[in-house]
């Protein structure tokens, strides 16, 4: 999502831009979600002042709504593209508390939110498919498929099909970054999911998220439940590259099926791998100590949410100096010194 978000941003400055991907568009993450399309970060607003302070997270919750609205502008109604809003759904006593706080601080901060009996609604959230959204911003942008980049050098990189020269180059690869870059402080994450067969009846009319981000399922429009999370079950044997999923997690899936009352036999299982950041923020502009090379990337579980607005921002950085919002720079945090 990052990578064709460039490529359609330089592509509308007329600059010269190569998209290299090491298996296919949307292998990775992107195209491995759940196609949620949401406002703010992994935590809930109230969650958010907390660990940012309150004009940090009402920033961030601005700029994912403004990711939204471009992201939808760019799509004009492909990808499956819907916009009716999703639910947070308390799974404990404490979560309820939490959620009646954040949707009181939303809409004190002028977020739209309607909190009920332990169900906080964001009216302005979508979904989409999400390996079609990537097809689709790609159109028209230089993409090179199985291409591999093996190493960063001066000047460029070095690619399983040879080395190309470059003025600038942009680590668009999220969760994978540190195998290109050992001091970037991204951590992969695994996320697991399964969908079943067409389920007949309307199960759940809005994507939903509960139990603090861990879990999260959406009805599709031909009938297909798609659902996952659970990692926090097993938060060890999450983290890596590993992408095929887990019998654990799997079976965790499955009696959420069972309790959500769905009957429709599963038909797909599979895993992506997330990038995360130490402070759940992206990481946007120049990698410190490197000339020409940028990153793009550590949405935290969150890519739809921001990537988009990421990749514009950082564009406005190289063509004109605009620097991103603090928050999201990517010298705030200190990156691991090598060796």
């Amino acid at each position: 999502m990052t990578g064709v978000s460039l490529l359609r941003e330089l592509a509308a400055r007329d600059i010269d831009a190569l998209l290299l991907e090491r298996r296919h568009l949307a292998a990775g993450a992107s195209g491995r979600n759940a196609g949620f399309l949401l406002e703010g970060t992994a935590a809930n607003y109230a969650a958010a002042v907390r660990q940012h302070g309150r004009a940090v997270a009402r920033e961030v919750w601005a700029f994912t709504a403004e990711n939204h609205a471009r992201l939808a502008e760019a799509l004009a109604g492909a990808a499956g593209h819907r916009r009716l809003g999703a639910y947070t759904l308390a799974a404990s006593a404490e979560e309820e508390l939490e959620l009646e706080a954040a949707a009181s601080l939303m809409q004190e901060d002028g977020f739209p939110a309607e909190y009920r009996a332990g169900r906080l609604l964001n009216p302005r959230d979508g979904e989409l498919d999400p390996a079609a959204a990537v097809d689709a911003l790609a159109q028209g942008g230089q993409v090179i498929e199985g291409c591999e980049v093996t190493s960063l050098g001066a000047g460029g990189v070095e690619t399983s099909r040879g080395d190309l020269q470059a003025a600038t180059v942009v680590l668009a690869t999220n969760a994978y970054t540190p195998q290109l870059l050992a001091a970037a402080p991204i951590r992969p994450v695994r996320a697991q999911m399964l969908a079943t067969a067409p389920a007949g009846e309307l199960l759940v009319d809005r994507p939903t998220y509960s139990d603090w981000g861990y879990r999260y399922w959406r009805q599709l429009a031909d009938g297909r439940l798609l659902l996952g999370g659970f990692r926090n079950l097993a938060p060890e044997e999450e983290v890596g590259y590993v992408e095929e999923p887990s019998d654990r997690i799997q079976n965790h899936l499955e009696r959420h099926l069972q309790a959500m009352g769905v009957e429709a036999p599963v038909t797909h299982r599979w895993a992506g791998i997330m990038g995360f950041t130490p402070d759940s923020l992206p990481l946007v502009g120049p990698v410190p100590g490197r000339s020409g090379l940028f990153v793009c990337g550590g949405y935290t579980g969150h890519g739809l949410g921001f990537a988009f607005n990421a990749a514009r921002r950082l564009v406005g950085l190289l063509l004109d100096g605009q620097e991103p919002p603090s928050w999201m720079a990517a010298a705030r945090l200190a990156w691991r010194t090598p060796g």
